[in-house]
């Protein structure tokens, strides 16, 4: 069956029976969160051992899952064993494991971005006694909570412009996210210090965030070998390629948002009050002429553009680089008709 996030807390978990999860989606660091929780919720006092089972060895002992949920140790009360990025065709051999339901186990598949004709996501679906939680990468909304949640439980004294800061910088992925919240958390610690917006950007890395600025600006701009530069430096820093892709779209995006506020009366100013998160005063002046050089039909072409180009990285990682760039390059080219004078 179906569940949300907020869902977890609420399973009636009965540790002598048989629980199953389908845990998956693009959003990575998400998923391994809700499998953490998953477990806290289940377990405490080391009372279950936790197995790992690949797809490969899967591959090799068909019967492996069944093997190592029945196969309890005896300085433990049950298992967890996480399966992770099983194929469809295991399907075949998981099924009759969940329907045998062995007692104090509890078996967690873990997936990336399945479809909605993948087996496995319909048997999860559709089971009345699985558990099927799609992660998708955290919009706004999710974002802002995660952030809130997060102070919250840090306690952390943290003010409305550092938490603006934090929502225009920090990524989709909540895996990456709390990694950059944790270094906050660990540099205030139980002081009573408060946080500065120059220290979040120290402990944020800013020149990334900068530098992904900057991409953005000279792109909109058509300035292509600016662009060219800024793009090779941060592929060169490890930053993953889909991340300029996202980046470049979502300034477009806000970019069409504002535009479509213009046409229907609103002004500059009063178009971008509802942007969320904000607009950077220092931003404001390149962000206008942005929208208003760039025509609508233009900024959808291109969004189709880079989604085409996000899809194209997920699914063939070695020509990521390459199609990032070619990309975003040609959108930088497309604008410089736009920017003659």
């Amino acid at each position: 069956m179906l569940i949300k996030e907020f869902q977890l807390d609420r399973i009636n978990v009965d540790k002598s029976s048989f629980l199953s999860f389908l845990v998956y989606g693009p959003n990575e660091g998400l998923v391994r969160d809700q499998i953490k929780k998953i477990i806290h919720n289940i377990t405490s006092k080391n009372e279950y051992e936790e197995l790992a089972l690949s797809s490969r060895e899967l591959d090799e002992d068909n019967y492996a899952v069944d093997s190592n949920l029945k196969t309890v140790s005896m300085f433990f009360k049950g298992r967890i064993l996480i399966v992770d990025t099983p194929k469809d065709k295991h399907l075949t051999f998981i099924e009759p494991v969940i329907n045998d339901a062995p007692q104090n186990s509890v078996l967690i598949i873990k997936a990336g971005n399945l479809t909605k004709s993948s087996k496995i996501r319909k048997f999860f679906e559709s089971h009345e006694s699985c558990f099927s939680l799609a992660c998708y990468d955290d919009d706004a909304k999710a974002l802002m909570q995660h952030v809130e949640n997060f102070i919250s439980k840090n306690n952390l004294n943290i003010d409305r412009d550092i938490k603006n800061y934090l929502m225009q910088n920090l990524s989709n992925d909540r895996m990456i996210n709390n990694n950059e919240l944790e270094k906050i958390n660990l540099f205030i610690g139980n002081t009573d210090k408060t946080l500065s917006l120059d220290d979040a950007k120290f402990l944020l890395n800013d020149s990334s965030s900068q530098n992904l600025n900057k991409m953005n600006e000279a792109v909109m701009y058509g300035n292509t070998s600016k662009s060219s530069k800024i793009i090779s430096r941060l592929l060169s820093e490890g930053n993953n390629p889909i991340s300029l892709v996202r980046s470049l779209m979502n300034y477009i995006i806000r970019i069409q948002k504002t535009k479509i506020e213009m046409k229907k009366g609103n002004n500059f100013e009063n178009a971008v009050r509802d942007l969320k998160p904000p607009l950077f005063w220092k931003d404001k002046e390149s962000f206008q002429r942005h929208c208003l050089k760039w025509p609508l039909k233009s900024i959808e072409h291109n969004l189709n553009k880079l989604l085409e180009a996000e899809i194209i990285c997920k699914l063939n990682s070695k020509l990521a680089i390459l199609n990032c760039e070619k990309t975003i390059l040609l959108v930088a080219s497309s604008a410089k008709q736009y920017f003659k004078n």
